[in-house]
Order: structure tokens, then sequence, then C-alpha cells
């Protein structure tokens, strides 16, 4: 047998089967270029092969000749040709109804080989026929070849695009049993629908685009609020217009935009009367609303019994809880301790409470100041530094001259606590209340108006009102 490996020239594909076992591996990236020497050696590799599928077909049709050499048991025609498919060929097809001879009996004749010692020779033409080129990669000018109506069987393991659809079993790489598709999980689909399936969950904005449609509204919120500020008006004789200025202030309040919690610890106290309320309703928190053509913010109201909340050296301020309660979501507390009332004022003070006292210029004010000024100091609430109060002048008459002369007086007792300005004596503030109103309405442009006014401006600069804010609230178009 001729060795044609030394003559062949090294980056040309052998002739014989065996060998180009050995160079596919060797040379597989010329495999895996699809070239226009790459598709004609793979025609050839395909020519050569059909050709030795016939001539073998040929071979088994020929009637069997004695073969002296064969064993006992052995078949005729049956022995290995493996030696033929050795045999040079050349590169130009031959003709398929030549048919190649057998071997000659003679003892030159190699050994047979058993079936295990050689590959299979359909499965070697199934493998060698996927070499060919598919349509879609043949070279202009190309002349296809005879198409197969056998279908070649495909590893289960090859991939189904159109890269590797061509290539033969034994030029795939090995893959393990976890990189199976069948194992790997399914890959969601990145579609238009997928995308919109997770917006649906999402932010609002987008999914309002995508649907094309406007949500339903939603529901109303509940509303962060912080801690209202509290204001307590105290007096230690009646009829120094208390319930007046509690009323007035938080309507002059109200004009400001201020939404405020009006608190009345008298059981049967006159306040409601001032916002055209006919009865009292102890207990009942109620809304007084401005004219609609007005700006003003709403006055809420409530009547609180003292003696209906337990004693006061109860663990749980029952009086307090109350009013906390109620002051949910508005922007100040102002509160109308009872005359004279040690127990309740020493309640209201766990609010930690700012303090006024309105004062008569007279000698009974001249004289309480001190006893209120200890009171306080004694019960500083829940702070640590006493809370002393803060006091204002009502019904002043600057043209009496007893009038200014305990404005004197109280300047050098109180110091700055004694506000710098006074709030006027003016018969309208009674007609008001026969009215049911306050002097903020009945009469807006008096001088007593404006002492409310600048009461009112004072108040707010001692602490903002609690603003209500809602958080992760959209706005509505209406």
């Amino acid at each position: 047998m001729t060795d044609h490996k030394g003559q062949s020239d090294p980056n040309e594909p052998p002739e014989d089967v065996a060998s180009l076992y050995s160079w596919a591996n060797l040379h597989g990236a010329k495999y895996r270029d699809f070239s226009a020497s790459r598709a004609q050696t793979r025609e050839k590799a395909r020519q050569r092969v059909e050709q030795a599928m016939e001539q073998e077909h040929l071979r088994t049709q020929q009637p069997s000749q004695p073969n002296p050499t064969a064993q006992p048991g052995s078949k005729p025609g049956n022995g290995d040709t493996r030696h033929e498919e050795s045999a040079p060929q050349s590169d130009a097809p031959q003709p398929s109804s030549q048919p190649r001879p057998s071997w000659p009996p003679s003892a030159e004749r190699p050994p047979e080989r058993t079936q295990a010692e050689h590959p299979i020779r359909e499965d070697l033409a199934s493998a060698l026929r996927g070499l060919a080129v598919p349509p879609s990669y043949r070279q202009p000018g190309h002349t296809p070849l005879r198409e197969e109506s056998h279908t070649p069987p495909r590893s289960p393991w090859s991939s189904d695009t159109a890269e590797t659809a061509g290539r033969p079993a034994w030029l795939m790489p090995e893959r393990s049993e976890a990189a199976s598709p069948s194992s790997l999980p399914p890959t969601p689909e990145d579609t238009l629908q997928g995308s919109r399936e997770r917006l649906a969950t999402r932010w609002f904005a987008l999914r309002t685009v995508v649907e094309g449609s406007t949500p339903p509204a939603q529901t109303v919120p509940a509303p962060v609020a912080a801690r209202a500020p509290v204001m307590a008006i105290f007096s230690l004789a009646g009829g120094v217009g208390k319930t007046t200025l509690v009323a007035t202030l938080g309507r002059a309040l109200s004009a400001r935009g201020e939404r405020v919690l009006l608190v009345d610890t008298a059981a049967y106290g006159l306040l409601p009367f001032f916002f055209g309320a006919g009865d009292q309703r102890p207990g009942m928190l109620r809304t007084f609303s401005p004219p609609a053509s007005s700006g003003d913010a709403p006055i809420q109201m409530i009547t609180l019994d003292p003696e209906n909340f337990g004693a006061e050296s109860a663990p749980q301020e029952a009086l307090t809880a109350e009013i906390s309660k109620h002051a949910r979501g508005v922007g100040r507390v102002i509160v109308d301790l009872a005359t004279a009332s040690g127990a309740t004022t020493r309640r209201i003070m766990r609010l930690a409470p700012q303090i006024l006292v309105p004062l008569l210029p007279d000698m009974n004010s001249v004289v309480s100041v001190s006893s209120i000024d200890a009171f306080f100091d004694h019960n500083g609430g829940a702070s640590a530094v006493p809370s002393l109060p803060n006091y204002v002048l009502n019904q002043f008459d600057s043209s009496l001259a007893l009038h200014l002369d305990v404005r004197e007086v109280l300047r050098e007792q109180l110091g700055d606590r004694l506000l710098p300005f006074v709030l006027r004596r003016a018969p309208s503030v009674g007609e008001a209340l026969a009215e049911g109103m306050t002097i903020v309405d009945y009469a807006p442009n008096s001088g007593v108006t404006e002492d409310f006014a600048g009461l009112a401006s004072w108040v707010k600069s001692l602490s903002a009102a609690a603003t209500t804010t809602f958080r992760g609230v959209r706005w509505s178009e209406r």
C-alpha cells in the first residue's frame, strides 16, 4: 500500500476517510469558515461518500464468489473494506456505474476486523453528508448538489441555528447534560405585551401612557399633620373679656388662612354664639364655615366639661387626649380656660401651651398679676422651664388718665411680657355678640378689628401654625 501523507500538501484535505477525521479536527477553523474552498471540499467529500455507497451497493448485488481464504461460517462478500477506503483516489469524481474491484482471494489480503474495530459505514456517511453547504451559504456560480431524499439524523445536542444546522455531530463541541436546552429555565419574552404587564403594577405616569387612559381617581389620603400649637386664655376674675378674645382671635387667624380649633372648658359658655349658633351642644365637634365668597378658613369648636373626664390625678389624662384627638388636621388650638379653675389649667398645661392673660386697666389687675405669675411658676407644665404668661390690656381707653397710669405700672411690673399694643374699648364689640358674630365681621373697618389683627400677627410670630401635608398625592384635573 502506497503512503500519500508525505507527498500531499498539508493544507489540502486527505483523500481517505480515516485521515479526513484527523485533518478535520486539526483544521476545524476551515470548516467553520464558509468560503469557496470549504464548500468545494465538502462537495468532493460528499461525492466520494456517495460513490463509495453506490459501489458497496453494487458489490452486494453481484453474485458471490468462493473465497478459499475465508473462515468457516463467514459470508462471502462481507470482507473488511478498510483497505479499500485508504486506497488513493483522484480529486475528479468517478462515474458511479463503474464498480470497484473486490479483494482477490490471495494470502496478501489483510485480516478481517471485527465490527467494533471500525465505525459503521452508514453512520460515517450520515455524518459526512452533513458537510454539504446549506443553500444560504453557497457561493455564486456554484452548482448545487443532488438533493437527497434521506434526511441525516441530527444529534440531540446540536443547536437549531442556521450556523450549526449543517455541521456533523463530530464537529460540534461537547456539552454537559446541565446545558441541555430542555433543562434550562424558560426565558421570558421581551415583548410589548410583557412590558405592559410589568408596567401594570409600577409607575403611574408610564402606565397611563401605555394604557392610553386615565385610571379612576384614588381615594382621599390620610393627612400627615404636625402637632398643632396650643394657646390658652386664662383669667383670674370674670368679666375681663376672655371669651370675646378667644372668639375674635380665632376669627382673625381664620382670615389669615389658619384652620383653628376653639375649645371651651366651660360647660355652658357663650363661645358658640359668636359664630351664629343658637345652642351650646357640649361634647359635640362643630364646624363653622365662612360665606361662600370668602376665602377664610373654617373654624372648628368643641365644648368640653372637665368634670366628665375623670380626676386630675388619673394616669391617663382624658381631657388632653380628647383635645389632641380633635386637633388632628388643624393649624392651631385656642383654649378658653374656665375662670379661676386651677385644676383645669393644670390639666391643659400638659399640652405645653402659650398662656395669654387679658387684663382690664384697673386696680384689680395690678394686684392680681403677682398671684397669676406665682401660680404658673408653680405649675409650669411638662416643660422644665417655667412658662410664665403674657398679658394684654383689654377695653383700653387712651382718653382716661387711669388707664394710662395702669399701663405704665404694668410695664414696670411685667416688662416685655406686657404686649406693646392694647385692645381698645368699643361698644360695637357687645353689639357684634348680640348679632351672633365677632367684631371682625360686624365692623371690619373699626379700630378694634385692627387691634385684633395685630394680636393675630403676634400669635403667629410666637409659633407657626401646623401645616397638613399629604405624602405621595398626585394633583388632579378638574
